[in-house]
């Protein structure tokens, strides 16, 4: 017995306190687990690779429009420049003035052909034009041959004058190239459409609504955009002008706001422009989003499997689990009117028929110990009424017969009504429960004989009884004999007199009464010795009142209850008879 009632025992875990039908549903949950993780993982590496792919195909886009833009615009500032150096303009440029008219028209006409043949050469240039300071004049396909001043000039001179190093120009909405020679003699502008490259832009991103692209220059001075987000711009500025050494193309993601967009751009070279694009990371990733949805469904799949799995263990396994042992727990409660045959003749059915035939057995067993305890109980009280002193009786006569003589009639009906009252109660012998006010009433008769008889030197005082205890039931004759045990043991022999003070208390399904006095004959020992026989009444063979009380008490509800004993703070014994209703066998209210 030592080794498995050793120190070595440990404390049981959390896991071990689980029900089955829990137990079987973590190891379910604990499996089920990882072959979801790896369809997770899987899902979550198949986003990432399209992603990629994504930003790859955005990256080839923007790539693509900016190096057709770049040949578009290469090609022609190549007719730019050749057209500055043209010999018809330089020859008109220089003759102008000495040559005859059908000389200078032919000139002219040649010019403007050279212009036709530039302005035709792409779908971007909007107008193409020259100026020719000595001959004093503008020719452009746009607005043919116009006389200095004119508004054209006065549009391309004070671009030119207002910076000469770099050969594009921004202004209002409008782009040109201007090339100058011979000393600023000689200026070809080209304007280029700021609509077709709005277009060019669009087509670049059109696909995204959350989307955009543009072209700047370094300083963010100027840009082309199909869509005018300039919040967007303005951050696409502050986080790329902080790079000194830029890349020639590069994709990343910038957060702005709520949205993550993804910036992918690429210089073009012969513009000293950076094509920018940027399109939402949500719009980026839509269609992924049905990937997302289908592993919500999973998610939401496997959550109904362990549901549905629970469910059935719980219904096949704990269920039957759970009633029988809420059978148990109802056998614990005394309460055998139980039975739990199975509906079928499942696994659990064994177990139900055993328990229905333990139940059945118990209840044999439990009836003839049951009859044993009543006749227990009969006999108890028969010995209980047989212990009325015959001297008590001839007391009670003998003072009637005083009173007669001293024609004191009052008294002499008084005693004569309570000796009746006393021993129609005692000698009842039909019920053995009553109301405890009967019972509280019968005491009280016996306190008044015992008054006359001790000629008024014991008072007792007792208070009214609750209304909530009036109509408990109770075990006939179970006060008297406590409150006879202090008239006889307290103050038999006491010339002086004394006290009794009786108190009812009664809270929810307990009832207390408690007697005290005040006598002064009650030492320790024998405090102690009575105290030692009530606790083990129903292994002591002395059948003195008090402790055939405490026994009938105890076999009816319980060994909570009965009847204890102390030391009173009036100095003698206290008494406290204590029932509790709720033990399963009494009655109460």
């Amino acid at each position: 017995m030592n080794c498995l009632t050793g120190g070595n025992v440990k404390n049981p875990t959390r896991l071990s306190k689980l029900y089955v039908y829990q137990k079987v549903i973590i190891v379910f949950t604990a499996l089920i687990i990882p072959v979801y993780f790896v369809n997770l993982l899987m899902n979550m590496m198949g986003q990432s690779f399209i992603k990629q792919e994504y930003t790859n195909s955005i990256l080839s886009k923007v790539q693509f429009y900016s190096n057709q833009l770049d040949d578009q615009i290469s090609f022609i500032r190549n007719q730019q420049l050749q057209a500055v150096n043209d010999s018809d303009l330089q020859k008109l440029n220089f003759l102008s003035g000495t040559l005859d008219v059908f000389e200078e028209i032919q000139l002219v006409n040649r010019v403007k052909e050279r212009l036709s043949t530039i302005q035709n050469s792409s779908e971007y240039l909007l107008n193409t034009g020259v100026y020719m300071k000595s001959f004093g004049r503008t020719i452009s396909t746009q607005n043919g041959i116009n006389k200095l001043p004119n508004q054209e000039y006065e549009t391309i001179s004070k671009l030119y004058s207002n910076s000469k190093e770099s050969s594009i120009y921004y202004q209002d909405g409008r782009l040109f190239f201007i090339e100058s020679g011979n000393n600023s003699s000689v200026i070809v502008y080209l304007e280029l459409s700021v609509k077709k490259l709005e277009k060019t832009l669009d087509q670049l991103v059109g696909n995204y609504g959350y989307s955009g692209a543009f072209i700047t220059n370094e300083d963010f001075s100027y840009y082309v955009s199909a869509k005018q987000e300039d919040a967007i711009v303005n951050r696409i500025h502050d986080n790329f002008s902080k790079e000194q050494n830029l890349k020639n193309f590069d994709s990343r993601i910038l957060k702005f706001g709520d949205q993550s967009y993804r910036i992918t751009y690429n210089q073009i070279s012969t513009l000293g422009l950076t094509l920018f694009s940027y399109v939402s990371q949500d719009e980026l990733t839509g269609s992924l989003k049905k990937f997302n949805v289908w592993l919500l469904i999973m998610s939401i799949i496997s959550m109904a499997i362990i549901l549905v799995f629970s469910f059935s263990v719980k219904l096949m396994i704990h269920n039957p689990l759970k009633e029988l042992i809420a059978a148990f727990k109802t056998l614990e409660t005394d309460n055998l009117d139980i039975l739990i045959r199975p509906k079928n003749d499942i696994e659990f059915g064994y177990l139900y028929r055993s328990f229905d035939r333990m139940i059945e057995k118990l209840k044999q067993s439990i009836q003839q110990n049951f009859e044993q305890k009543l006749a227990l109980q009969h006999s108890e009280l028969k010995q209980l009424q047989s212990q009325i002193k015959p001297h008590f009786l001839y007391n009670g006569f003998f003072n009637i017969y005083m009173m007669c003589k001293a024609k004191d009639y009052e008294r002499v009906a008084t005693l004569a009504q309570k000796l009746g009252s006393y021993y129609q109660f005692v000698t009842r012998s039909g019920v053995d429960e009553v109301p405890f006010a009967m019972e509280y009433r019968h005491a009280m008769d016996y306190v008044e004989i015992q008054h006359i008889r001790f000629s008024n030197r014991i008072q007792v005082v007792a208070n009214e009884i609750p209304d909530a205890c009036k109509h408990l039931m109770v075990p006939r004759l179970i006060l008297q004999p406590i409150i006879e045990n202090t008239f006889e043991h307290a103050f038999e022999n006491e010339r002086h007199g004394g006290n009794i003070h009786i108190t009812v208390t009664c809270e929810k399904n307990s009832l207390c009464i408690c007697v005290e006095d005040d006598g002064n004959k009650l030492t320790d020992d024998s405090l102690h010795s009575l105290q030692e026989k009530l606790l083990h009444s129903s292994h002591v063979l002395e059948k003195t009142g008090i402790i055939n009380v405490c026994r009938r008490i105890q076999l009816e509800y319980g060994p909570n209850s009965g009847v204890f004993v102390s030391r009173s703070l009036h100095g003698g014994l206290k008494a406290e008879v204590i029932i509790h209703f709720n033990y399963g066998g009494g009655s109460d209210v």
